[in-house]
């Protein structure tokens, strides 16, 4: 009987059917994977708990439990939204949820909460995983609705994926619109100002009109693909593009544009060369509205290596989904945002210079002046040194990191920065360097870590908290737990900084 019970167990291993589910087995996903969490105070003074499901996996609607851990916010009674029928082999008739699920939690009280959520779910391929727990530590302040701006965090930001498409693409375009008005865009205005003026006499205001949107569509072409690679790659894609040779490289192509518009030669290519591609710019339909779209991708790229809360939250979206559709489209309508008071200048100037005369020679002076001075720009994270009197503790790996974070017993600030990152220098001479910034980060442990070289160990960091690239400021409380929604993504001033500490001071 023992031997019959062996050789029936053997003949069940070797079978077709076992091997196709120790091959399903093998392939799922963890459970943090198959199941994406996240959660976020909204404006009723209510928590809002957030699951991304993978597609062949769901969750059941009563195995979901809350619990407030510590501080003076308790909560209500979850509100639940219909799920879907689903018949299970053991539970029978249950309501499970595919796709996403959004739980709405009263809370009530105010200050920190340690938020836990423990959940089960299954996959299609059979195997149900065992409960899981999910914890996230909140700010609940009575009567405090968040908004959404340029300064939201980058992950707020990538919630406002799962609203709309209209939503998100008119909220992407205000974004674009605010972002026109930073540094990251202020460069581009002598380089389409430089285009504008090289047209000369010729120049019609429907010329400039139609320079200026080639510009800028170039521009925003350029920001939708680079974001997407950027998301796909993992990789710090401005890393790549801020190293001394390529930086001395597009400096110098910008001091030769200069030097032509103080007359000095004629920028040109070999006869040959112009020759053709003359020919093709006269067969190809707007040809030098092409080479205009060309010098707006160019701009982008270069002149423009910022990571803003907005563009993180589009990067990290395509990141987490996939859906290159949706966020390439956020970056092309963000990217037309930021174009708009562009196309304006393009457009005023094309009506206010004249057609011809010796102040054209002395507008087309000037803009060789603004062109010199984005070149300077361009190379000046390479002269400046960064390293202000902040006492960071400098962290290369995770190890490090988690070694830190160990029961710190005081808030902790972990800095995300680079010798190449202007954004990151701007911080740390304008902002750091305040008296009372200086005061508020006195009782805290100050982390850095420095990805200027992007090793291995660096990108692993940035991947671990869904950060594209510096700056990027991630705080923890004392007990080591990140502090969601209170990133610092992009440049603050002092007083805004000083805002952002307040609340995570705040009991």
């Amino acid at each position: 009987m023992k031997r019959l019970l062996v050789a029936f167990l053997w003949l069940a291993l070797a079978s077709p059917a076992f091997a196709q589910l120790f091959k399903k087995t093998d392939e799922l996903l963890e459970p943090e994977k198959a199941f994406r969490f996240s959660a976020r105070t909204v404006a009723d003074d209510a928590i809002e708990v957030h699951f991304l499901i993978a597609d062949g996996y769901y969750l059941y609607r009563d195995r979901f439990r809350f619990e407030a851990q510590g501080g003076g916010v308790g909560l209500g009674k979850p509100e639940f939204p219909p799920g879907l029928a689903h018949k299970d082999e053991f539970f029978g008739e249950q309501q499970i949820y595919r796709k996403e699920v959004r739980i709405r939690v009263p809370a009530q009280g105010s200050g920190n909460l340690d938020l836990k959520v423990t959940s089960q779910g299954c996959a299609d391929a059979g195997v149900c995983y065992v409960p899981m727990e999910s914890t996230a530590t909140l700010r609940v302040a009575a009567g405090a609705a968040p908004a959404a701006s340029i300064f939201s965090s980058d992950l707020e930001i990538a919630r406002l994926f799962q609203n709309s498409v209209p939503l998100v693409l008119g909220g992407f375009l205000v974004f674009g619109l605010l972002l026109a008005f930073t540094p990251c865009v202020l460069p581009m205005i002598p380089i389409l100002s430089g285009i504008i003026a090289g047209e000369g006499a010729a120049l019609s205001k429907s010329r400039a009109l139609a320079l200026s949107l080639s510009y800028v569509l170039g521009m925003a072409l350029a920001y939708a693909a680079a974001g997407i690679a950027a998301a796909y790659s993992g990789s710090l894609l401005a890393a790549a593009l801020q190293n001394a040779w390529v930086l001395g490289g597009f400096a110098l192509v910008f001091v030769l544009l200069a030097l032509s518009m103080f007359g000095l030669y004629d920028l040109k290519l070999p006869g040959f060369l112009h020759q053709r591609l003359d020919d093709v710019q006269r067969r190809l339909p707007g040809g030098r509205i092409a080479s205009v779209a060309g010098m707006g991708a160019f701009s982008a790229v270069i002149v423009s290596p910022c990571v803003a809360a907005p563009l993180a939250g589009a990067l990290l979206y395509i990141a987490q989904t996939r859906d290159v559709a949706l966020g390439g489209a956020a970056l092309f309508t963000m990217a037309l945002g930021m174009g708009v008071p562009l196309i304006v200048i393009g457009i005023s100037e094309g009506a206010l210079l004249p057609k011809s005369g010796p102040w054209l020679n002395r507008v087309k002076q000037f803009f060789g002046v603004l062109l010199l001075a984005v070149a300077a720009w361009i190379v000046l994270p390479l002269f400046l040194s960064g390293k202000g009197e902040t006492p960071f503790v400098r962290v290369d790996s995770i190890a490090e990191l988690d070694k830190r974070l160990a029961a710190p017993g005081k808030p902790v600030m972990l800095d995300f920065y680079a010798d190449w990152c202007v954004s990151c220098k701007e911080m740390e001479a304008y902002t750091f360097s305040d008296a009372r910034v200086k005061q508020e980060l006195g009782g805290m442990l100050l982390l850095q870590v420095d990805v200027t070289a992007n090793s291995a160990e660096h990108k692993a960091l940035l991947k671990r908290y869904s950060l594209f690239g510096p700056p990027g400021i991630i705080f923890f409380d004392a007990q080591g737990r990140e502090v969601k929604g209170l990133r610092v993504i992009g440049y603050q001033n002092a007083d805004r900084f000083l805002k952002t500490l307040t609340l995570l001071r705040a009991p």
